[in-house]
């Protein structure tokens, strides 16, 4: 991968100890049993991951800042639902951003970008996948990869963060949903975006792109969270 492409994909600086609280606490709201009225505090988190309140507080505040945690004074930090309309604006927003982009980008695809590809698609079947994070983690850096060819930092950002908050859709609704998160992911369509980009099929790749961006809604339990996220903000 070449130093643009990688800095647009991956950190460009060495994991600080607030990034490995921030996933902590990320991996927590998404894999654990959380309740919903589960309130994160400082001090509680000093006390479990024995780090200071300042590293603490950087980290939730990151969390709030990409709209997973929110903060209520006096109390603590709880989490952010997100409602059927949220995750309908998500779903839009990455179809305008990745097929604009792949559409705009596809004629400048070349074999560097295809070798790219191919690498993170072989890397990704080899490697083990311990958690669901683990998963989207790697779903997240092949879309970043491919919006990154487009040749914006700034929207490969915005991407990941969306992302994010689509995974976090998936921590909620498996409180009451027993599906697997094989469920919502869809892995052999990065092989077939590869496939088509490798042809030239540019239409063909966008479809596969398309299919693969969409995320299949549980409607009792969007629903559920939809009423969640209106009475979280009255």
């Amino acid at each position: 991968m070449d130093n643009v492409m990688q800095e647009m994909v991956l950190p460009t600086r060495k994991e600080t100890l607030v990034d490995q609280i921030h996933d902590k606490i990320l991996e927590i709201i998404i894999q654990e049993d959380v309740s919903e009225k589960s309130v994160f505090t400082e001090g509680k988190l000093v006390q479990q991951f024995q780090v200071s309140k300042a590293t603490v507080r950087e980290a939730l505040v990151r969390l709030c800042n990409e709209s997973i945690l929110r903060s209520i004074p006096r109390y603590g930090y709880v989490i952010a639902y997100i409602g059927l309309k949220d995750l309908h604006d998500l779903e839009e927003f990455r179809r305008l951003l990745e097929l604009t982009s792949l559409r705009e980008a596809a004629p400048r695809i070349g074999r560097s970008e295809l070798d790219q590809m191919r690498s993170m698609l072989d890397r990704h079947s080899c490697g083990n996948n311990k958690t669901v994070w683990d998963i989207w983690k790697k779903n997240m850096e092949f879309h970043s990869l491919l919006l990154s060819f487009f040749g914006n930092r700034i929207f490969v950002k915005f991407l990941q963060d969306a992302m994010r908050r689509q995974m976090l859709y998936f921590g909620q609704s498996r409180w009451q949903e027993n599906r697997s998160f094989a469920d919502f992911l869809h892995t052999e369509q990065h092989e077939k975006i590869y496939a088509s980009l490798e042809s030239g099929d540019t239409e063909q790749a966008l479809a596969c792109l398309a299919g693969d961006i969409a995320w299949p809604v549980v409607p009792e339990t969007a629903g559920r969270y939809g009423a969640l996220h209106e009475t979280a903000h009255v």
